[in-house]
């Protein structure tokens, strides 16, 4: 939806949405909200109303789907789900490349680029900024009252 709207310059923030990708599976139990401003309400309407009569792409699988069944189907193939992203939780089907590692495409991209090496490292100098910011000046005081102690 978020892609749909941008596309036609409607500006949206979508309630939820973070929160929903952070519980993975149990995500799908979040509502999400889309939000317009109330000048691009009545054409953001139309404009979804028009896109949910469309066809489907081709290629994508939507029998299944369309039965009412409560089970879970992979965004990118449309097949019925047999596995979830080990990382953030999307479903997976067997056609999905990166699945056998357990993983989605984005993750399994941004796997291999280090980002989380470079986030773990950032994540530990803050961790130690704060604990000398909190434990710094107290210790030093004690340090300098000590050695006050000593030399009289």
């Amino acid at each position: 939806m978020r892609s749909l709207l941008e596309a036609d310059n409607i500006p949206c923030i979508i309630q939820g949405e973070q929160h929903r990708s952070m519980l993975g599976v149990a995500g799908a139990y979040i509502e999400l909200r889309v939000l317009v401003p109330a000048r691009e309400l009545e054409h953001a309407r139309e404009l979804l109303k028009s896109v949910s009569q469309e066809e489907p792409p081709p290629g994508v699988a939507t029998s299944a789907q369309d039965d009412g069944s409560e089970e879970a189907h992979c965004a990118l193939h449309g097949q019925r789900a047999t596995r979830t992203c080990e990382r953030c939780g999307t479903f997976l089907c067997d056609s999905c490349e990166g699945a056998s590692a357990g993983l989605c495409e984005d993750c399994a991209e941004r796997n291999g680029s280090g980002a989380e090496i470079q986030r773990g490292r950032k994540r530990k100098v803050v961790a130690w900024l704060i604990l000398l910011f909190l434990f710094g000046p107290p210790f030093l005081l004690m340090l300098a009252s000590t050695l006050n102690a000593l030399l009289q």
